[in-house]
């Protein structure tokens, strides 16, 4: 995968995770998901899904003015009646030139990388499995406090909306000021799966 740069982190697996889903079923969720862009920062102004090879789904993060930041790449092969995925963090060549650099000079840097592995990897398992991102990335502390206080998660879940909408909201204002309106919705239903 040249078009994409050099790998930045190593895939889930070997071989994947397998899922009791056809690669036509898990590619087709996975270009179908949204990606909650604002648990990424405001550098992240919306995501773009592409399927540049049937066993491929690229979903790429994308900053101010279309800028690529980086790619969320997925691989899925068939085995037996299911399916194996990975997904690989891959980033532009200059993207991660800055990106090493920071790394260099602040541990946080490295940090906010190993975070964004985990949202990855999240982001594909929901879709997959047919449930909402978990906005606590599967913190045990974080699920155990809701556990105990169904407020508490009504609270969190209600702000997650809230967040989600707003993120949708500006997405689709920064698409359309960089694209126009014509195609905005429409363009979720191409091939590639553009639009999201």
């Amino acid at each position: 995968m040249t078009i994409f740069g050099a790998i930045f982190l190593a895939s889930c697996g070997n071989s994947g995770e397998y899922y009791e889903k056809t690669p036509e079923q898990v590619t087709h969720a996975i270009k179908s998901a949204h990606l909650p862009t604002h648990v990424l920062g405001k550098q992240i102004k919306r995501s773009r899904v592409t399927q540049p090879a049937p066993d491929t789904v690229v979903t790429t993060l994308l900053g101010e003015g279309g800028r690529e930041m980086m790619h969320f790449v997925t691989t899925v092969t068939p085995d037996g009646t299911g399916s194996r995925v990975a997904t690989e963090i891959a980033i532009p060549e200059g993207v991660k030139e800055r990106l090493d650099e920071a790394v260099a000079k602040d541990p946080m840097a490295n940090y906010a990388m190993n975070l964004m592995h985990v949202v990855a990897r999240e982001h594909v398992v929901a879709a997959i499995e047919g449930r909402p991102f978990d906005m606590t990335l599967g913190n045990p502390n974080a699920q155990a406090a809701m556990e105990m206080n169904p407020q508490m998660r009504a609270q969190f879940e209600q702000a997650n909306k809230a967040a989600s909408d707003m993120a949708k909201y500006e997405q689709q204002l920064d698409f359309e000021q960089n694209y126009g309106s014509d195609w905005g919705d429409s363009g979720a239903g191409t091939s590639d799966g553009w639009g999201n």
